[in-house]
């Protein structure tokens, strides 16, 4: 069994190490102020000075210890707010470049309305169903601005559908990349009396986002490259509305007709601003 040792002995250490402090600081107090020293505070120096040594050592090393956890401290505020002053640089240039992007597609749309042959109506995508990205959206705009059912949808760039359901202050649009929806379309290119080549554009089921154009005679005059647009024919979709871009041409199973893949105009992957074409009573959007 450990017997403690007795508090009397600790103290006394304490003691003598104290006074061993005072009697230190004192001689240094008076041969700071004498040119030279007696032998007896010689040999008390010589007897000391290794345990001065010590102490010296133990305060350098304590104060070193403390400017290293003050400067490890300072090191990590610095980079926290380094930290949050890069995300905030980060989120400024996101949203920076996207009012850049926001700003061209908005210049592109006036400019497009101011040569438009049609009456406008400005609208936004305000929902969009994941699930059935290329069938369906839904933009701000209703019967109480003027839209009404079988509307023709389009962006500056093409043809992407028409109303299909409207409510006061909003609508849905059926895409043309949705099975439902099709559109009597024609080659630009060959605008000749009788080689207007005429066919009907629908989504191609095979690739999704992209168009092709069916019931084209087997000796249709379309070539890869060529210009398609709405012909007119019908109410819902005026005439001369830009669809989208021969990519090939192929003959169907039987070899009897042709038909076209088409790469559409418009990009059905990214539709934020659209407009919906209000042709009724404007006798040059619609074929004669």
């Amino acid at each position: 069994m450990l017997v403690p040792k007795p508090k009397g002995n600790r103290n006394k250490k304490i003691i003598s190490l104290l006074l061993l402090l005072v009697l230190l600081l004192g001689t240094a107090k008076i041969t700071a102020d004498r040119q030279s020293i007696t032998v007896v505070e010689e040999v008390l120096l010589t007897v000391v000075a290794p345990v001065q040594g010590v102490f010296q050592r133990l305060t350098r090393s304590v104060e070193s210890t403390l400017a290293t956890v003050q400067n490890y401290q300072l090191m990590l505020e610095e980079n926290e707010r380094l930290h949050d002053q890069l995300a905030a640089t980060a989120a400024m240039e996101v949203r920076l470049i996207e009012l850049q992007q926001e700003n061209n597609r908005l210049r592109a749309m006036l400019d497009f309305r101011e040569r438009s042959d049609y009456e406008l109506i400005p609208a936004a995508v305000v929902a969009r169903d994941p699930s059935n990205w290329f069938y369906t959206i839904t933009i701000n705009r209703g019967r109480n601005h003027g839209v009404r059912d079988g509307m023709a949808v389009m962006t500056s760039e093409g043809l992407i559908g028409n109303v299909y359901s409207t409510q006061e202050f909003s609508s849905q649009v059926l895409l043309l990349t949705d099975g439902r929806r099709a559109v009597s379309s024609l080659v630009q290119r060959s605008r000749e009396p009788g080689e207007v080549e005429v066919g009907v554009v629908e989504n191609d089921p095979d690739r999704p986002g992209y168009l092709r154009m069916i019931n084209l005679p087997r000796e249709a005059n379309i070539q890869p490259g060529d210009t398609i647009i709405s012909s007119g024919l019908g109410e819902m979709f005026p005439k001369g509305l830009l669809i989208g871009h021969v990519l090939e041409t192929m003959e169907d199973e039987l070899g009897i007709t042709q038909y076209a893949l088409l790469k559409p105009a418009a990009n059905f992957n990214r539709l934020e601003e659209v407009f919906v074409v209000d042709s009724q009573g404007d006798s040059d959007g619609e074929e004669s």
